[in-house]
């Protein structure tokens, strides 16, 4: 049996009850496409394969990848990708509109891989993730909390979000040194036309990089607006947003209307580099 690689983050989920409730949680169907993203050694494939019409499995790992081919080589509904999901075209593997994902989510690419999934067109309908518990707090967090930030925002623009259950760490073999949550996401309708979340993902990162700013004084100094005091108080006020409200008081779908407002006034800012944090 392939051993668990550091620099690929894997930490394989041992624990059977764990795998059933992912399961339970994914909500899968004999009419359903699934795509599994890490499954490892194939503990939730093994329970997925034979209960869906069409399962694909994305693995990195050279060893990984072989043992699964092995193990499903002779089912005509599973297929197993040796591919890095960050560069895959996963959405071509779900052949589905209204397929569905899960994934055991390697803690050192979970922001950038999240984001990828949420970038697929088509969306799954369902996305099921095992994440440290931390990312799964902050993904899932209300705005005001400490913890809300432009991760948070960036989700839940495009999703509902909740925490369905936590999974402490000696669910895993090798026994990492965080817990875990599984995270059911599930996109909004909107989230599945063309991207319109480029002014927002440059919005979030421009107010919560200055977060114990207030907003006012974060827009008319952004150097990635380059709006004037007067534009920005107009933008703010047609919204009913206070200019000394802090950014971790508005909701997603405030930075959703603001970052359309921003773009419409013509302060379309830098794009930069990277998803949020």
């Amino acid at each position: 049996m392939v051993r668990a690689k550091r620099s690929l983050s894997q930490n394989f989920l041992v624990d059977p009850n764990i795998r059933r409730k992912i399961v339970e949680e994914l909500g899968a169907g004999p009419e359903d496409s699934v795509l599994e993203v890490g499954p490892g050694h194939g503990e939730l494939s093994d329970l997925l394969a034979g209960r869906v019409g069409r399962l694909a499995l994305v693995e990195k790992d050279d060893g990984l990848a072989a043992e699964l081919a092995l193990r499903f080589g002779g089912r005509d509904d599973v297929r197993v990708v040796h591919g890095d999901a960050l560069d895959v075209d996963l959405a071509g593997l779900l052949e589905d509109r209204s397929g569905l994902l899960v994934s055991n989510v390697p803690y050192g690419i979970t922001s950038p891989l999240v984001f990828r999934f949420l970038e697929m067109r088509p969306l799954p309908r369902r996305m099921v993730l095992l994440v440290q518990k931390e990312v799964a707090e902050r993904i899932a967090a209300p705005a005001g909390s400490k913890v809300y930030g432009a991760l948070t925002v960036g989700v839940q623009a495009r999703a509902d979000v909740r925490i369905a259950f936590r999974v402490g760490r000696r669910a895993f073999r090798p026994v990492p040194a965080v817990d875990s949550a599984v995270l059911v996401i599930d996109p909004h309708g909107a989230a599945r036309g063309p991207d319109r979340f480029a002014g927002l993902r440059i919005l979030t990162r421009v107010t919560f990089s200055r977060r114990r700013k207030q907003l006012g004084t974060i827009l008319r100094g952004a150097p990635e607006y380059a709006l004037s005091a007067s534009v920005v108080d107009d933008v703010l006020r047609a919204l009913d947003i206070s200019p000394r409200a802090r950014p971790e008081t508005l909701s997603p779908g405030q930075f959703v209307e603001l970052a359309q407002r921003l773009e419409e006034v013509g302060g379309v800012g830098t794009p930069g580099s990277g998803e949020p944090s």
